[in-house]
């Protein structure tokens, strides 16, 4: 794995804290589109997701090959209480989980990016594989936030993207 996307994954959440800059509670509570989520539902997605990844890659990386279980996102969405949650915390998670675990991915052997699971949907995953697209997993995201923001009559200054 190419060790510069540590720092791109590290990253990360500050692309998606410039993203939701400027827009007040109501706004990441409206769901204008695109796609049903609202941008607190997404930046809470976000960090739940990055929680999950990162537990998926400490297993890789002390168990053999374990099991890694599909979380079902949608169900996070709207059983999880999302709309209670608060914007500031979930990108605060997100940023010092993403901090953290860099911290123990810098410290890695090459060898240690290749290690495996099995996602019960994907397949043989590795740890590399998980850093590399939970890098485009944000990127992906910010797309809808941008789109949304715009919609809101509140779109991103080109400095920003």
């Amino acid at each position: 794995m190419n060790r510069s996307l540590i720092e791109a994954y590290v990253a990360g959440p500050a692309k998606l804290r410039a993203a939701v800059a400027g827009l007040s509670p109501e706004d990441v509570r409206a769901r204008p589109g695109p796609g049903a989520w609202s941008i607190l539902e997404v930046v809470v997605h976000l960090a739940d997701s990055d929680a999950i990844s990162v537990d998926r890659m400490k297993r890789m990386l002390i168990e053999e090959n374990p099991s890694l279980l599909y979380a079902d996102e949608t169900a996070y969405v709207v059983r999880l209480h999302t709309h209670d949650q608060d914007l500031e915390d979930a990108l605060t998670l997100l940023e010092v989980g993403r901090r953290q675990w860099a911290r123990v991915l810098r410290l890695l052997p090459d060898a240690a990016f290749a290690r495996t699971g099995q996602h019960n949907r994907s397949g043989t995953v590795t740890v590399g594989e998980y850093v590399a697209s939970y890098i485009d997993h944000i990127d992906d995201h910010l797309k809808f936030i941008i789109g949304k923001r715009t919609n809101l009559g509140k779109p991103l200054s080109n400095d920003h993207t």
